[in-house]
Order: C-alpha cells, then structure tokens, then sequence
C-alpha cells in the first residue's frame, strides 16, 4: 500500500466479515504466493475504503528477488506467521460474532418495492430513495404492524452497505434488574466483558426498535454514537447505563442506525433523518394492493391457485381500522387462505368473521344479500318510475278537493289523506324511514317544473347558503308546521275537502318557487314541514343508507354522489350494467358517507347509480339506532318533537277541556282571539310536562343528563302517540274508500249539471 487503507473480507454467514485492515507502508497479497507453487494462479481481493495507492511486483520479480536474496524468504515466513495468527485470530472472532448476531440478522428484501399508490404511499417511496441515498441516523415514527423491518431493510439494500450485515434489536426485550432498571448490556456492551451488538456488527445496518424504552441518558449515548460514531460501554454496577465522571473509552463502530418509536423522539444535535410511517387506516387506498400481494404469498406457501376477493369481502377489509396495522392484515388473510376449502377459487366470506367495522356492528347490507334489490334500485324505474303513478293518483285527488263533494263522508280527497295517507305514512317510518321523500308529489312537481324552465330558459341557479340555512331553516319549518297544526285545527280542515286540497297546493307551492331559484331541493332539506318531520321519524327506522367511508376516501376521486359526475367505469368483475350511472349528485347536498343520521337521506339512490366502488350500503338495523350511535341533536329539531306530541293534545282538545271543567269553549276560526292562545297552549303541554320532570329529576341527581339528549328519548313515544290518534281514522273510514270512490264521479256530474246554463234555465223556469 503507498496511500490509502484496504480491507480484506469473506462472505459468512452474516454476509461480509472483516478479516484484516492493510494501511500505507504494509504488504499484502503475497500468503499465496508463499503457501502455491510456482506457475499458478494466484489471487487476492481486497476493498478500498479510502482512495488509495498501491504499488505491484509481478510474480517474475518476486521469484527472482526471492533467489537473489535468500534472507527475505526468512522476513516473509515470519510476515506469513505473524499474518495466520492474525488470520486464526480474526476467524475465532468471526465464529463468536456470527453466534452473538445470529438471533438479531434479518432477510434483506431483493427487487421488492413499495405497494400501493396512495399519496402516502408516494411520499414514503420518496423519502425510502432519500434515506437510502446517504448513511445518515434515521428515525421512524411507527407504530406497530407498520412494516419497520421491511422498510429499513429496504433502506439498507438500497444503499451503500448492502454487503454488510442488516440486524433488528428490539429494546423493550431488554432485562430489567432487580430495582427496574433496564439492563442494556445487550446493546452497548460492558467493558471488559461482553460486547454489545453495535460492536458485534462492526458495520451495516442496525434498526432499534421500541426506543422509548431507554432512559435519557442511553439516548445520550445513541446521539453520542450518531455524532462521533464511538460506543460508550456500560461499566460500574451491572445493569447500570448512566455515564458517570470517568465514561469509558469510546469503541468504534460503522453502524448505521436506524431508530424506530410509536411517538416523535426528541434527539437534540443529532443530524438524523425522520420518516413517518403511516397506520394502514390511513393508507386505504393501498389495501387492495396488499390483500393482493399478501394472498399471493400465502397461496404460493400452501400450493393452491390465488384466491380472488369478492367486492363485497374487500370492501369490508377497507373498512375495517386495523389495531395492528398491515401485521394485523397479514394474519387475518393468512387465517383466511387456511380456511377456505381446497377447489374454491373466492375466499369464504366465514373466514373473515374478525373483520368487522363498528360502524356496520348489527347490520345487514341489503344490497348484498338480496340482490335483485340493487338490481331494482338501480334501474330508470326507480324512483322516476313510481314518479308517473304518483302524479297519476295525486293530482285527480287533488283536484278532486276543489270540485268534489266536501263532506268527509263522500270526499276521496279527505278520505285518502286523512284516513289513509296520515296513518300509513307514520307506520312506515319505522320501516323505511324518509322513503316517501324520495316519491313526495310536492317534489315531483317542483322538479318536472324546474327541468322545464331551465329548458325554456337555460340559466345558473342560486347556490345555497348552507350557513345560514343550517342556523335558521329548522325553526322556519318548525314556524310552518305551528301555522299548519293551527289551521288545521281552527278551519277544521279533516272535514273540509277544498281547504285539505289548498294545504296540498300550499306545500307544492314552497317547492315550486325554491326550485325554479335554488338549484337542487333546498325545499326538502330544509323548509318543509313535512320533510322536517320525516327526516326526525326517519331516525327510528329499520333501514338506513351508508357508505364505506374508507371506500369512499381511499378510492374515490369523482365524488360523483355528491357533486355529480359523468358515467364512471366500473372494474369489478360482477359489475351490473347500470352501476357508475352519470347523475346530478345528491338532491339533498348528502355525502353517503357523512351521514350521521336518516334526517338527510330520501332513499333516492342517486348515490348508489353513481357509485362505480360498491361504497353505498342499504342496511337493516335494530330500530332507533340513529338515537343510540353517537347522536347529535339540536334545538329547532328538539322543538318540532315537542310540538308533534302536542299536536296529539291538540286534536283531543274538547276532551281535555271537558276533564278541566271547560266543555263548551269554541277552538274554531269563528273565535281566533281565544282559540289561537288555547290551541298554542294545547301545544306547549308536553314542553311544559317535560322540561319540569326534567328540572326536577336534576334536582335529585345532578348528574342526569342535558333536556336536550333526554328529549330525543320521547322520540317513539311522539310517534305512536300520532299513530293511536289516526288509526282510529284508519279503522273506521278507509275501508269506505271503494264507496266513495264510486260515488266520486256522480258527484262530480252533478255538480258540473248544477254549474251548467241548462241547470240554472231550469232552476228559473220552475221558480217562475
């Protein structure tokens, strides 16, 4: 060597093992042409480690330096000597240190790459290639299952110590003494006895994990070794790992470390590179790629085709939020290969019994596992379909409340709506929940209107201010319900056919108006009554519309349920011809997956035409579930509760003025100055009854909980309260529906006769 150093290595069983160091001034390279005869081959391999020099004698001169000088056979034989010993002595070494690192080496990933093309994926593929370009200290914050181990040993196969040995040492299965003290002998080392595993590994990649584990001052010691790239052995007391005023003499190690905890690591003046590794919940969208890459290997180990994952199994592993990260995946598609029987090709949906959401805990997806019911759903006829029949019924009925009969006995427009529509439409909403939203003759005329205005007059509708509408729509649909409830009562509509057939025009007329200005329906989510209170019942249902909301965040880029969006292909294999339709989004302004409630979903299914994922759910569930799952109520909301109970009150007035000694004072449009307050107190009864009982259960036990979360519990009472004051209607008149049906047209013809010119020539000629 003129200038430089070298190393002289073998592979082991570790990977590269130092034999000897050469420096300047030093020879080598002669052992075999000392111990070989002469006219062989000989070779030696050496590493440089710094740019180096070296000076070559051929073989020809060597031979004849050796027989013109005899002596310097006598120097190289005591070199030879003096390097076998050294040799023997690096070997022993060698021995003990594969023996000592052998339950700490790991497998270096060949040609392996990171999965998925998240964005978290992408910028952890960027800083895995920055990391691996440079040896400086890396640390990661991961929490477990996260793939740590995989990911430094991608680091270090990338970068310039492939060759040397990669180990993993886990600092929480550290000893502890007898005090609690962590004994880290095991990774520094002890003077004078044994050797800790940054100098066993001498050089290569060393990934620490669990480091929270370690005191203070053993982080010192790793900042210690990352700035100087000295090992301070523990010495003094065993077990001990604090520096005292003598440290010991630091040992020279080329470890580079790679330092892994669940939390950030303060490590102050260290030039460390930190890298967080995201929880498999927040890489979603790469699921699908390591179901896959996963199934690939465990298939493979057990000789059996891929198992493929239905639609439906994958998206029930997107939703679930993994504890334990992609380890936790791993298990849970190793357990499901085990299970699923030799000859099927589709893993069994029984084998991913542990992969349950908690938002899905006691439900039943509809769609799945009836499936003609997405079929229909799916299909032009649904809802528009049902629109056509609806109009057919509503307006003839409507228009027979103007021209008809008025009396309740021979009206089908006071019969259908008193004594059929009322009664049936509170009884489904334990049932289908805001259903009749999705097919309201209101509606339908708002939206056939606005469709052909904006044809007419091609033009941008006003957006919503959602702000103000969510402060103050709830108490405008509640003012709306209190003036219909009073006319209701005060003009007696249940018995007068055209002022029923004016409430319908009335409610059709709101949604008219702010359909032609506001683009969707603003109407139906916020100012009508009747949807107000449809969307309140609709929270005891069986039924609700959900999405996966890691389908929806992870793969989902159109947003085309919300926001609208042209058709959308679909790559799943059972696709069906119409799923990822083109549609306008959700009439209602509803993302699927941040429904907390029913208040805000009409079962429309734009959500479901539109979804090219499988996201939307139709599930069964325990009635009143939206009440016990995290509920969020509000006053205005509150208030209409109340007010539909009174309601019941209300209608029941006479009675209960009679029990309180008033039989004979009128409730009717002929006294508005004292029927207006009775009938608003009537109203107020159960606000007054329950906000009392309220106060007074506080007074006992303080800890009850806030009169607006105890309101809600009314909710079912309010409802069957409405259903025992209209089924009697039921009971009694809606089987005459055929009757008066029958009767309807002769009516009609007869009042036609009486309104025509003959009739009234006729009634003047006999009166004369």
């Amino acid at each position: 060597m003129k200038w430089g150093a070298v190393e002289i290595a073998r592979r082991s069983a570790i990977g590269k093992s130092l034999i000897r160091y050469r420096n300047a001034g030093e020879l080598f390279g002669y052992v075999s042409l000392m111990a070989n005869p002469e006219n062989s081959r000989h070779q030696t391999q050496a590493i440089a480690l710094t740019a180096s020099e070296i000076w070559f004698l051929p073989e020809a001169q060597f031979r004849q330096l050796m027989q013109q000088y005899p002596e310097m056979e006598h120097l190289f034989n005591a070199l030879l000597a003096q390097d076998l010993n050294g040799f023997s002595a690096r070997i022993a070494q060698e021995q003990r240190r594969i023996q000592g690192l052998q339950s700490y080496i790991q497998a270096v990933p060949i040609g392996e790459t990171i999965l998925g093309d998240s964005k978290a994926s992408q910028k952890l593929a960027e800083q895995i290639d920055r990391a691996a370009a440079t040896l400086q200290p890396i640390v990661f914050q991961a929490q477990p299952g996260t793939g740590k181990t995989f990911l430094a040993g991608l680091i270090h196969a990338r970068s310039g110590l492939a060759d040397q040995p990669f180990a993993e040492f886990d600092c929480a299965k550290l000893p502890r003494s007898d005090d609690g003290r962590l004994n880290t002998d095991a990774l520094f080392g002890r003077v004078g006895e044994q050797p800790g595993i940054l100098k066993l590994l001498e050089r290569g990649t060393l990934l620490l994990t669990n480091v929270q584990v370690l005191s203070g001052s053993d982080r010192d010691r790793l900042i210690h070794y990352c700035k100087t790239g000295g090992i301070l052995p523990n010495h003094g007391l065993n077990g001990t790992s604090t520096l005292t005023n003598e440290p010991p003499k630091p040992v020279q190690s080329w470890v580079r470390l790679i330092l892994a905890a669940p939390d950030r690591l303060d490590l102050p003046d260290a030039d460390i590179l930190s890298i967080r590794l995201f929880s498999l919940t927040q890489r979603k969208a790469d699921i699908p790629a390591f179901a896959l890459y996963f199934l690939t290997q465990f298939c493979q180990a057990q000789n059996r085709p891929l198992l493929d994952l239905d639609q439906v199994d994958l998206r029930r592993l997107i939703s679930y939020d993994y504890p334990g990260n992609l380890t936790e995946l791993a298990e849970i598609l190793h357990r499901a290969v085990i299970m699923t029987p030799p000859g099927q090709t589709v893993v069994a949906e029984q084998a991913l019994w542990s992969v349950q959401s908690t938002k899905n805990a006691f439900r039943v997806d509809l769609l799945t596992h009836v499936p003609w019911l997405r079929q229909v759903l799916l299909s032009r006829w649904y809802p528009e379909g049902i629109w056509i029949a609806m109009m057919a019924f509503f307006v003839p009925v409507t228009i027979a409340g103007f021209l008809g009969p008025q009396t309740r006995e021979s009206s089908v427009t006071l019969n259908l709506f008193w004594a059929w529509w009322w009664p049936g439409y509170l009884f489904l909403f334990v049932f289908v929940g805001r259903l009749w939203c999705a097919v309201c003759p209101f509606m339908i005329t708002a939206e056939w209107i606005r469709r052909f205005s904006l044809w007419l007059f091609p033009r941008q509708q006003l957006t919503w201010n959602t702000q103000w509408l969510n402060r103050w729509g709830a108490w405008i649909l509640f003012g709306g319900f209190v003036a219909i409830y009073l006319w209701e009562k005060l003009w007696d509509l249940p018995h007068h056919a055209v002022l029923s057939a004016w409430l319908l025009l009335t409610i059709t007329a709101g949604a008219i108006i702010f359909s032609l200005i506001y683009e969707r329906r603003l109407w139906c989510r916020y100012l009508c009554p009747i949807g107000g209170m449809n969307g309140m019942f609709a929270k005891l249902a069986m039924v609700e519309l959900r999405s996966t909301q890691q389908v929806c965040g992870s793969q989902c880029s159109t947003f085309g349920c919300y926001k609208g969006s042209g058709a959308t292909p679909v790559t799943f294999a059972d696709a069906l011809p119409r799923e990822g339709q083109a549609t306008g989004g959700c009439p209602l302004y509803s993302h699927p997956a941040q429904l907390q409630d029913n208040r805000d979903c009409v079962l429309c299914m734009t959500c479901l035409k539109a979804c090219s994922h499988r996201s939307v759910q139709l599930n069964l569930r325990f009635p009143t579930s939206d009440l016990l799952d995290n509920h969020q109520g509000f006053w205005a909301e509150a208030a209409l509760l109340l007010l539909l109970f009174g309601g019941v009150f209300m209608h029941h007035a006479d009675r209960i003025l009679g029990w309180l000694g008033f039989p004979n004072i009128p409730i009717n449009a002929d006294h508005l100055l004292i029927s207006t307050p009775i009938a608003l107190a009537l109203l107020s009864i159960p606000a007054v009854l329950t906000y009392g009982t309220h106060a007074i259960a506080r007074l006992f036990d303080p800890k009850q909980p806030a009169y607006l979360t105890v309101i809600y519990a009314y909710l079912p009472f309010t409802l069957a309260a409405n259903l025992t004051h209209y089924i009697p209607a039921a009971v009694t008149e809606a089987g005459q529906i055929l009757p008066v049906l029958a009767r309807e047209p002769w009516a009609l013809a007869a009042l036609a006769y009486q309104r025509s010119p003959g009739a009234l020539m006729s009634q003047c000629s006999f009166r004369g």
